[in-house]
């Protein structure tokens, strides 16, 4: 993931990213339409795949694992993540 203190950013990680964008931006809609009109439903995944319960519910399971992948990955960034020693300028060494 990390080549030369740069991150190296996959195809997985871009598609959990956009799972993830897709998930928050579903459930974004979802509270808004509770407010907006209770009895409507504003649940894009529904709206699309509702007719198909499997492959709805196939992209629910999805959109979790790439947001625990997400954080796996966010994980690996803040570890990579190095700060200098108080008193010394980055990059110092004695």
């Amino acid at each position: 993931m990390k080549t030369e203190g740069r991150v190296r950013v996959s195809y997985l990680d871009w598609l959990t990213l956009v799972l993830v964008i897709v998930g928050a931006i579903n459930w974004g809609l979802v509270g808004v339409g509770y407010f907006v009109a209770p009895d409507a439903t504003w649940n894009l995944v529904n709206i699309i795949l509702g007719s198909v319960p499997a492959v709805e519910n196939a992209v629910y399971l999805l959109v979790g694992l790439a947001g625990l992948y997400e954080l796996y990955f966010a994980y690996q960034l803040y570890s990579g993540t190095r700060r200098p020693a108080r008193g010394r300028a980055a990059g110092e060494d004695d």
